[in-house]
């Protein structure tokens, strides 16, 4: 629980530093992986963090703990995507706008 918890807080505060543009050193590394790695990781750092909290609440209430899980599988389900893909949603505009996408959904100038 506890390595779940400093896990979770490493890859949640990785993930934002990511989303909000403060670090893009990430972008470089292509290992096999998209170019949605960084922004995985929050993903994947909430996924931790609320399965940590699940861990807590369980001796208190079952059906939070299982509604937790399910939450906690869902977070984990689309950081493992992210890890090679994000629908465009899910990505920040500063990214759309540095692939070379139009950061504006209608696509108009």
């Amino acid at each position: 629980m506890t390595a779940g918890l400093l896990g979770g807080i490493l890859f949640f505060a990785g993930g934002i530093v990511a989303y909000t543009g403060t670090w893009k050193g990430w972008i470089r590394v292509r290992r096999g992986f998209g170019a949605t790695i960084g922004f995985a990781w929050l993903w994947i750092g909430l996924a931790l963090l609320v399965g940590a909290v699940a861990l807590l609440v369980e001796s208190a209430s079952r059906p939070a703990f299982f509604v937790l899980i399910g939450v906690a599988a869902v977070l984990l389900s689309v950081g493992a995507v992210g890890l090679f893909w994000l629908p465009r949603f899910l990505l920040p505009a500063w990214f759309r706008v540095l692939r070379g996408d139009d950061a504006r959904p209608s696509g108009r100038a």
